[in-house]
């Protein structure tokens, strides 16, 4: 009797996979989590990932290609093409769980791992791609200028990335370097060897705030051309009698373009409390402060990880102005933008750090 492993494997071999999960952007990304990265037993789901299709559901895509489309699989329905036994069957409710979750970005999922109580801390692919980190280094400036500003009273115009943060302390003259570092110690009330890890620390909860920023910016165009699209739906003469149609057109517009608001809102006001933080800095006000961005991250994740899923299907869809007709947009419209909207909620702020 083969194991539960040796089975699905079996099964899975006669799958064409063609997923290349070694890629950068499937790290980088809000909606595709590799199972690699998931303690799972079932040797063909350790190949496959987990992704929110254009309904944002939480399916199993077993393989993509140009040609053959993708493979997905509901995680209820894993079991018609694996085998589970006593060996394996704890992967179905964990496949379950990781499904239902408001997004796949690496941040909501280390929050959630966590949760679910899986080891997090050593998954190299819960981090992001050094080429993303580098990309994001232009939005790390908002958070790493006022802490050259506190420690070397200057201000400062470069575009930093995590590294430099450390780099900065590391200058060729060690005694201005150690000198640099005791005046930050000094101000976080720490001891001087405890430094580099404040830095880390520092770096990476901010670069979470600069990873969420460039998803928004990068969903800004594509909202534009979506609200040109529903408005000329709205205005065509035949379909503006749809009752039902002009309603889904508004509560779509709606829900997108008020979370769209609120994460920039929310990510705005990380920005200024930041900045003032600098002013009276202390361990204890950035572990404050820590804490607070760390419980926004699945909000702002899940956010937009459907706005973004949602627009990227109309983009990709329609991806020039006069791709589809009325009534094909219209169909679209209801059957793909419209469900899983429900999914989001309002994100208000609440300090309870």
């Amino acid at each position: 009797m083969p194991t539960g492993e040796d089975a699905a494997k079996a099964a899975h071999d006669e799958i064409p996979l063609l997923l290349d999960l070694n890629e950068d952007s499937a790290k980088d990304s809000l909606h595709i989590l590799p199972l690699s990265t998931v303690p799972l037993v079932t040797g063909g789901l350790r190949e496959a990932r987990l992704i929110k299709n254009a309904q944002f559901e939480g399916v199993v895509e077993l393989f993509t290609d140009a040609q053959a489309g993708s493979g997905q699989v509901a995680p209820a329905d894993l079991p018609r093409v694996f085998q589970f036994d006593d060996g394996n069957r704890g992967d179905l409710p964990l496949i379950k769980n990781l499904a239902s979750l408001p997004s796949y970005d690496v941040y909501s999922m280390r929050v959630e791992l966590r949760r679910l109580g899986i080891d997090v801390e050593n998954v190299e692919d819960l981090r992001l791609s050094e080429e993303k980190v580098r990309a994001l280094d232009p939005h790390m400036a908002a958070f790493t200028r006022p802490l050259v500003r506190a420690v070397f009273g200057r201000e400062d115009d470069e575009q930093r990335s995590v590294k430099d943060l450390v780099g900065l302390f590391a200058a060729p003259d060690a005694g201005e370097a150690r000198k640099n570092l005791a005046k930050l110690a000094g101000q976080l009330r720490l001891d001087i060897t405890a430094i580099p890890k404040f830095l880390q620390d520092y770096g990476d909860v901010y670069l979470s705030l600069a990873y969420y920023q460039a998803c928004l910016d990068a969903s800004r165009p594509k909202l534009e051309r979506f609200l040109k699209a529903l408005a000329a739906l709205k205005a065509d003469r035949n379909l503006s009698k749809e009752r039902g149609l002009m309603a889904a057109c508004s509560q779509v517009e709606t829900k997108i373009t008020t979370t769209v608001a609120e994460v920039g809102d929310i990510l705005t006001m990380f920005r200024d409390r930041t900045a003032d933080m600098w002013e009276d800095m202390s361990q204890e006000s950035f572990q404050r402060m820590e804490r607070l961005i760390v419980d926004y991250q699945n909000k702002i994740g899940g956010a937009l990880c459907v706005t973004t899923v949602k627009l990227g299907a109309w983009t990709d869809e329609f991806p020039r102005p006069d791709s589809g007709g009325p009534l094909r947009r219209a169909d679209f419209l209801m059957s793909t933008m419209r469900p899983g909207l429900e999914r989001l909620k309002a994100i208000q702020y609440h300090d309870k750090a």
